[in-house]
């Protein structure tokens, strides 16, 4: 079914952000991270359902979607954190919680750790950028650079489709629609591929990826933390997962079956039912 979400262009200090919302903003606000290559649309899922509990809102990160960073200057890890703090600062969403995929969780947990504005909760899904070892993240980066870059350029619904059924889902029958008519719009703009590029380029290269890490810090991670992991992850290592949730002071695993890894995406009805029980416990 379409989604009641709005989309708007966010002000986010000169960068035009694109958002999609729903709820009512008197609610409880939570914010939707995705992961690297996708877009906020990975939750076209979830968006309504959770609205219906809480003010939701999805981004494009920046360098990502249809979010394009201003003309010369960067799109890095660095850059993408201070940029969600000051979206969550433009938007005044306060004690607000995260729920963020992948290279995203990575994103959302400095957010958490810079404490620059007030996290109520964090939900951590599938990230192998946060919680596995260099050697692990860099073989991974080395296949997803393979796989994906030089199909980037003839970007089409097709090619994605294929993409994501080859690894990232079990099943392409999950994958939205709204996903793939997306994609092809957001790498076919000039200065999108650039971008990925450097955001491999940094995760493949320990030295300059080591700075954000957070496996040295979970410790610090001290907000209450759901961490959703599909078992038939080929990217996140489940049990460099179960390993890290045990060094988090208040923190919970739950790993989903017959799910690869976009939980939220593969077991939509199951994982909007988890989020609203943790948020609202």
């Amino acid at each position: 079914m379409p989604s009641h979400a709005l989309t708007r262009f966010v002000d986010v200090k000169g960068v035009a952000t694109r958002c999609q919302m729903a709820g009512d903003p008197a609610a409880p606000a939570l914010l939707l991270v995705h992961g690297l290559s996708l877009t906020s649309d990975i939750w076209a899922h979830n968006i309504d359902e959770l609205a219906a509990d809480f003010h939701v809102v999805g981004v494009d990160l920046l360098g990502h979607g249809f979010t394009r960073p201003r003309d010369g200057q960067p799109a890095d890890i660095e850059a993408k954190i201070e940029h969600l703090e000051d979206l969550i600062e433009a938007l005044e969403l306060d004690d607000v919680s995260l729920s963020a995929s992948s290279y995203g969780a990575l994103v959302a947990s400095h957010v958490v750790l810079n404490k620059r504005r007030t996290i109520r909760r964090l939900i951590i899904n599938g990230s192998g950028s946060a919680f596995n070892t260099e050697e692990q993240l860099s073989a991974f980066m080395e296949r997803i650079h393979a796989s994906y870059r030089p199909a980037l350029a003839q970007s089409s619904s097709q090619m994605w489709r294929d993409r994501m059924a080859a690894g990232t889902v079990l099943d392409a029958g999950c994958i939205p629609c709204e996903l793939l008519a997306t994609l092809p719009l957001c790498y076919a703009q000039p200065w999108a591929i650039a971008c990925w590029e450097e955001t491999v380029a940094a995760m493949r290269d320990p030295q300059r990826f080591r700075p954000f890490r957070i496996l040295d810090r979970l410790e610090e991670i001290d907000v209450p933390t759901l961490v959703v992991w599909g078992r038939d992850d080929k990217g996140g290592i489940y049990e460099s997962a179960q390993a890290a949730v045990a060094r988090m002071p208040d923190a919970e695993l739950v790993a989903f079956e017959r799910c690869a890894h976009l939980p939220m995406m593969e077991h939509p009805q199951r994982y909007d039912a988890l989020v609203r029980r943790f948020l609202s416990s």
